[in-house]
């Protein structure tokens, strides 16, 4: 591996691009954000992308290359076959090769995750359930959705959409959640948590909604599952890019032991 090789993580919304350009060991040598516009299909999502890398490593100003790229993307991921098997993002983003879309443009290894799992993978790494290996995350920001880590391997499903909320009751960016829909929350919560028995159950949401939700489903467990923990998450909309290098770091290494 070469010092001037580092990995980058890709995350991005409907409307926002994040990219972290980051040494081996995960540590950030450079940061990009940037509103992303209407991307009707594939190819201009990745000339859009791919104009946004070429932009980070052009500031960045080192003349560095990729060593590997990993992507989180808004919805459910196929990681074998790289595309986004149904989207929370852009309508036309359902089906996006987004692994085949980036290289067209770039020689290196690539990887696509979902957000949430890529956000899981961010905690685990360097956030609340750092050091940990049986972890649910979820998210309350936009659309409920949740990720869990069991054995050190993340859950997928069986056609990779694992984290389904849908029952999950609506979180209104408002500065209180009624005490029925923080109740409702926490018994569902409490619920997962007890399907899949982690050591941490890691929450995602707007501070004023932890204040409420985490003491009540860290009692509702107390009684239901002894022994799991309820953290806030500690990356906040950070995870899923952090998640990402950690999902480039990986392939990096496993393309280098290859003869």
């Amino acid at each position: 591996m070469d010092d001037d090789e580092v990995l980058v993580g890709i995350d991005f919304t409907a409307d926002r691009l994040r990219i972290v350009l980051a040494n081996l060991e995960g540590e950030p040598i450079h940061r990009g954000e940037w509103p992303l516009p209407e991307l009707n299909d594939a190819a201009a999502w990745s000339w859009e992308v791919g104009g946004r890398i070429a932009t980070s490593f052009a500031e960045e100003g080192n003349g560095r290359s990729a060593l590997a790229i990993a992507v989180a993307a808004p919805g459910f991921v196929d990681p074998v076959a790289g595309c986004i098997v149904r989207g929370s993002g852009q309508p036309a983003w359902d089906g996006l090769a987004v692994v085949d879309a980036l290289r067209r443009h770039i020689d290196a290894p690539i990887a696509a995750e979902s957000r949430v799992k890529a956000a899981l993978l961010g905690e685990t790494w360097q956030g609340a359930a750092a050091g940990l290996d049986d972890v649910l995350y979820v998210t309350l920001r936009g659309v409920p959705e949740a990720a869990a880590l069991s054995g050190s391997r993340v859950v997928r499903g069986a056609h990779s959409r694992a984290g389904a909320l849908p029952a999950f009751p609506e979180v209104p960016p408002v500065a209180a959640l009624p005490s029925e829909t923080v109740e409702q929350a926490a018994g569902l919560l409490a619920d997962a948590a007890a399907l899949v028995d982690p050591e941490a159950l890691v929450l995602y949401a707007l501070p004023q909604h932890l204040d409420a939700l985490v003491p009540l489903t860290q009692r509702v467990l107390d009684e239901v599952a002894p022994g799991v923990r309820v953290l806030r998450a500690g990356l906040g909309h950070q995870a899923a890019v952090i998640g990402a290098l950690r999902i480039a770091g990986t392939i990096a290494f496993e393309g280098h032991r290859k003869p």
